[in-house]
């Protein structure tokens, strides 16, 4: 009976540290398994905030260029304007120069007021060409600036 208690208390042992070393071996797996999964992890999130910052820095970079392009349109726009508006001042004041001139040559004479008519006509279409000369230039040399400023 000793010996049967004896060996009894050997295998308990025996077995008691076999569960012990598997439970102690399924546990290692178990943590080595969480720490892959966490290492494999890692490099997706990082991907992804690589991914982040770059659709951050593309974003940036279109407002950027569209902010300019907007300020160049604007800068075109007013220019255009500021042509408009100086030609029709320039054109108000050959008008107004032209009927006076018509008013004193209609007191001189009527030939002298025909000549003076021929000339105002002429002068007028001058001043017509002229400006619309100086707004194709002004156009074209917008549209290089605008070029200029995307190729930039």
């Amino acid at each position: 009976m000793a010996l049967g208690a004896l060996v009894n208390l050997a295998l308990c042992l025996v077995c008691s540290s076999v569960e012990l070393v598997a439970v102690l071996l399924l546990r290692a797996l178990a943590l080595l398994a969480v720490s892959v999964v966490q290492l494999l992890r890692l490099p997706g999130q990082a991907g992804g905030a690589a991914l982040e910052a770059a659709k951050g820095a593309i974003d940036a970079a279109v407002e950027l260029v569209l902010g300019v392009a907007w300020d160049v349109l604007a800068a075109v726009a007013s220019a255009f304007l500021d042509l408009l508006w100086s030609a029709a001042t320039g054109a108000a004041e050959l008008a107004t120069g032209a009927a006076t001139e018509l008013l004193e040559a209609a007191r001189d004479g009527s030939e002298e007021a025909a000549r003076v008519l021929a000339a105002a006509l002429e002068g007028a279409v001058d001043a017509a060409v002229a400006v619309a000369t100086r707004l194709v230039e002004s156009y074209v040399g917008a549209l290089g600036q605008v070029v200029d400023s995307l190729d930039s």
